[in-house]
């Protein structure tokens, strides 16, 4: 009785020691259930083999489902008939060191085994006796909040053989253990990939030529301004400029050979430019428009006919390739 005393003191003065470190791995605790004292009384007449029991846990949790845990435990007063000691009643006390491995079937709850060593104490009118068994034990262990855990367990301590005494005790127990200092992590933000997509579409080449070729009079004779049926004319390519902002356009004015070559250079710059100012009048803006006139010098025909004339009295615009993104 005297060792498990002081086994009992150890685990008490070990206890302040635990929360004044404030280290939240160590766990301080109590367990409450019944005991149950089997093979006591070989030489019959002894009453009830069933007491309550219970006592303090201490443990430091590893970390990774391992702990080492200590217990001191009251086991119960019973009465005992062992051969050559005769009738008597004694009290069973225990201090158990085991590790404790630990399964989580959620995130809260465990179950989890131990097999250590107890250090076992019988104290009755026959006599003292103490020795050591192996402990073996299943429970369940429930994380109800930062501080506090709630456990069911069942205890076996076989084999308790020494002098007059032969006996097992089986103790189930349901306990509380008080974790300073631990506290929640806050689980991860969830890390949001947004990814850009971007869809991109190559925009053609587009070349409209218009002349009078056409039969389209797409300025009067000789003059630099556009006749009513230009606009009709002109709204492909307004639209492609006014649809996307990406788009420019070059726009080249040309004339036949009829008239002085300076006459006729300024006439396509001035019929270049009216088709400019077409455009921006529509929203376009002008600073994707250039203007070029090339006068009577690139025909695409013979001047020295009215039909080829008429095709080199012309207006070619040409909006490049281009990339547009949605």
């Amino acid at each position: 009785m005297k060792k498990a005393v002081i086994s009992l003191g150890l685990l008490v003065a070990l206890s302040p020691l635990a929360y004044a470190q404030d280290d939240s791995n160590f766990y301080l605790g109590g367990r409450f259930g019944v005991s149950t004292l089997t093979d006591a009384c070989d030489g019959g007449g002894c009453g009830s083999n069933d007491d309550v029991g219970g006592g303090v846990i201490i443990g430091y949790d590893f970390g990774n489902n391992f702990s080492i845990e200590s217990t001191y435990d009251y086991l119960g007063h019973f009465d005992t008939n062992f051969t050559g000691a005769g009738p008597a009643s004694g009290d069973l006390t225990a201090l158990t060191l085991a590790p404790k491995f630990n399964v989580g079937v959620s995130d809260a709850t465990d179950i989890y085994g131990k097999l250590g060593v107890a250090m076992w104490d019988w104290s009755s009118r026959a006599g003292d006796v103490d020795d050591h068994t192996i402990l073996a034990a299943l429970g369940v262990d429930h994380r109800a909040n930062d501080l506090v855990n709630l456990r069911l367990e069942y205890q076996y301590l076989p084999d308790m053989d020494k002098s007059y005494v032969d006996v097992d005790n089986h103790l189930i127990s349901a306990g509380v253990t008080f974790h300073f200092g631990r506290s929640s992590e806050p689980a991860p933000e969830p890390v949001v990939v947004v990814e850009e997509v971007v869809v991109a579409e190559v925009v053609e080449t587009k070349k409209y030529v218009f002349s009078e070729a056409d039969e389209v009079e797409l300025f009067a004779f000789g003059k630099g301004e556009l006749s009513s049926q230009a606009a009709q004319a002109l709204n492909p390519m307004l639209k492609r400029l006014q649809d996307f902002e990406e788009s420019t356009a070059v726009i080249i004015g040309h004339t036949d050979s009829v008239g002085s070559e300076a006459f006729n250079q300024k006439l396509s710059e001035q019929r270049a430019q009216s088709v400019a100012d077409y455009f921006t009048s529509n929203g376009v803006s002008a600073d994707r428009l250039s203007v070029v006139g090339e006068g009577e010098s690139n025909p695409v025909a013979s001047n020295d006919t009215e039909d080829g004339r008429a095709k080199n009295r012309r207006v070619e615009i040409e909006s490049p390739e281009f990339v547009y993104e949605e």
